[in-house]
């Protein structure tokens, strides 16, 4: 973990599901996302405000009887080869691990012992281009059955944005779900964005979020929807 940093944030109640948790960030990741709402953990070096790795465990250990867990998100946090170190660091201190990946490493999961796993499904597989992946979609159902055998709890979540998501998309992507399974809907929300055409696109509607999630509850999952504002 020599020279590694992350962004901090002290204490969340939404990142790790029923649990006070700390939220640390990891910069860089393999896809571009143009509605991606954190375009600095994209590309480049750190942001300025970065701690020091060993600088942030300090601080974990300093809170452990306050935390629950520690949600590792990004950027793509499985690009760094340190992350299962930094896991075993976190779980050492008793708290647990929860990550969000978007799922494009499949042979990484398993090193990183998480107890909870927030994996995103950005479109339908083969459709990876508009979002900046190529030659991905076998990593995706792979993803899947790394995540189903070796997590204890999890859950699949698409970020509803068009073009990037038609229903034709949602309908692909649970039909590679199975029933039971948790699946999240987040409604894109309009504002800093990685690309900025995106910055004023509009969000999804509270109908067609409601639509997609009829279509996922079908398919016997266990549907969530996020919104971030109050639609027609």
């Amino acid at each position: 973990m020599k020279n590694a940093s992350l962004g901090l944030l002290k204490t969340t109640l939404v990142d790790y599901p029923g649990m006070v948790a700390a939220t640390v960030f990891t910069a860089s990741c393999n896809l571009r996302c143009p509605y991606c709402h954190n375009p600095e953990l994209v590309a480049g070096p750190p942001p300025d405000d970065f701690l020091p790795v060993e600088e942030v465990l300090a601080f974990l250990e300093r809170r452990r009887t306050i935390l629950g867990g520690v949600c590792i998100t990004g950027g793509e946090p499985l690009i760094h080869s340190w992350l299962p170190d930094f896991a075993e660091h976190v779980r050492a201190l008793d708290l647990k691990v929860k990550l969000d990946t978007n799922g494009l490493f499949p042979n990484r999961i398993a090193a990183v012992g998480a107890d909870y796993i927030a994996m995103d499904i950005k479109t339908s597989p083969e459709r990876y281009t508009v979002v900046g992946g190529d030659n991905v979609a076998a990593a995706i159902p792979e993803s899947l059955a790394v995540i189903r055998a070796t997590t204890p709890e999890y859950e699949f979540r698409t970020t509803v944005v068009e073009p990037i998501v038609t229903e034709d998309d949602i309908r692909a992507i649970v039909a590679l779900l199975e029933p039971g399974e948790r699946y999240t809907l987040a409604a894109f929300r309009p504002g800093k964005t990685l690309d900025p055409a995106f910055a004023d696109a509009d969000a999804p509607s509270s109908a067609l979020l409601a639509r997609y999630a009829e279509i996922a509850r079908e398919q016997g999952l266990d549907v969530r929807v996020r919104e971030h504002r109050i639609g027609s």
